[in-house]
């Protein structure tokens, strides 16, 4: 089979497949190939690589037609209405439910086939990390053996959990590179706090990779304004009972902040670290007025502030 798809994943899919879902194919790797047009890896090789790599895990694993779609698409942030319309409900929760993981972390509320999404993500992500910041390689590979090796053993996908485990402890048993702690963790540190503490050092360790992978301190400090000024959203978000309300709560929640980082980092000054605090105690606010436990997180911040003076 041939078509518009590359190589790899041609060779890869079965050439049995039925002529319409080969068409779903083509179609879903054009719209990614639309997408992704402009963008490069940090590798500098086409963004399109990545999905196509993870989609053709996925065929090599004789996954269905909706799966191997949804790994095509998965990084193009197309509406969840035009996926439905284009490629069927199957497609578009499969999408929905690795955005949900992304933004929660719960393995077991995934269903099978989101996990095997996942599994082949992480999986073309870490034969590549060595791109990737120091510190972030670290908590991707932490959180690969915690969460993802036992995840891939479970759905008996042993040879995906052996690589996964063999890549990520080559990063662990690295030498760890020296940082610093400075200012910027401290506000971080401080202004998390209001998360929940089930979620918060796993947050607290995703944006420690983050940082330390911006160059700058005008970047780094803008990228701290920027998320201590989203905390009680995001807050908020992950506390709202059952996991669909968080994934989705704390997905839109983090778009915000993605915005709003894009702009500090590059628009950063000190007086926009005041309106940014500013508006942490204005957002805070609202926030206590909508969740009575948050008034016992805003006393023990207070007190965890005095200790450090």
């Amino acid at each position: 089979m041939t078509g518009t798809l590359p190589d790899p994943l041609a060779a890869a899919v079965s050439p049995s497949l039925p002529a319409e879902d080969v068409r779903l194919l083509e179609e879903a790797y054009s719209i990614a190939a639309d997408c992704h047009r402009e963008q490069t890896r940090k590798s500098g090789d086409p963004y399109l690589t990545h999905p196509m790599e993870v989609a053709t895990i996925l065929a090599r694993q004789e996954a269905g037609t909706d799966l191997v779609c949804a790994a095509l698409l998965h990084d193009t942030a197309c509406p969840p209405d035009r996926i439905r319309d284009r490629f069927g409900p199957g497609v578009a929760e499969l999408l929905t439910g690795l955005a949900r993981l992304e933004a929660d972390g719960d393995v077991t509320s995934a269903s099978d086939d989101v996990l095997r999404l996942k599994l082949a993500d992480r999986l073309h992500n870490l034969r590549t990390i060595e791109y990737v910041a120091p510190a972030r390689q670290r908590v991707k590979s932490a959180e690969t053996l915690r969460t993802l090796v036992p995840v891939a053993a479970r759905l008996s996908l042993t040879d995906v959990g052996l690589e996964l485990s063999a890549l990520a402890s080559g990063v662990l048993h690295s030498p760890a590179p020296a940082v610093a702690r400075g200012p910027s963790q401290h506000a971080l540190a401080f202004a998390a706090v209001l998360l929940p503490r089930a979620v918060r050092a796993r947050w607290l360790a995703e944006w420690a990779g983050e940082l330390a992978a911006l160059p700058t301190v005008r970047r780094r400090a803008g990228f701290v304004a920027s998320l201590v000024v989203a905390m009680p959203g995001l807050s908020r978000a992950l506390r709202k009972t059952g996991p669909r309300a968080q994934g989705s709560g704390a997905t839109a929640v983090l778009s915000g902040v993605a915005v709003v980082v894009t702009a500090l980092n590059s628009t950063f000054t000190w007086p926009t670290a005041v309106v940014a605090v500013t508006a942490l105690a204005v957002l805070t606010a609202v926030l206590f007025t909508r969740d009575d436990r948050a008034a016992a997180r805003l006393h023990a911040l207070i007190r965890a502030w005095r200790r450090r003076r």
